[in-house]
């Protein structure tokens, strides 16, 4: 799968253009995706679902990461990040977020907790 920061850069690319058609590679096939506000999204069907929906209603998407922080063991990634927005005619800039990932052995996401 590949290390990583190389599987964010994919993630990132993928939610800059709201196309979210390959992430089901990107994650287990039981992976479990937390987020405020939110319930518990299992499975990455239904993890694509959902992100699928919620970056399809944006439009000029830009993600910037400010700080990646790799686990010594390449099993875990820590992303401070931000990303902006238009949507509903309103531009939204730089609102801060913090991604929590987990890998398994084939560097698939296992798990997910994104805080805003």
């Amino acid at each position: 799968m590949g290390h990583p920061a190389d599987v964010w850069e994919r993630l990132k690319g993928m939610f800059e253009t709201a196309d979210v058609s390959d992430l089901p590679e990107l994650y287990a096939a039981d992976a479990l995706y937390l987020e405020p506000y939110n319930p518990p999204h299992r499975g990455n069907l239904l993890i694509q679902a959902y992100l699928k929906d919620y970056f399809g209603g944006k439009d000029d998407i830009k993600i910037d990461a400010k700080r990646v922080v790799e686990a010594a063991d390449g099993r875990g990634l820590a992303i401070e990040w931000t990303v902006s927005y238009t949507a509903a005619g309103r531009r939204w800039n730089d609102l801060p977020r913090a991604t929590f990932l987990d890998f398994d052995e084939d560097g698939r996401i296992t798990y997910q907790r994104d805080y805003s």
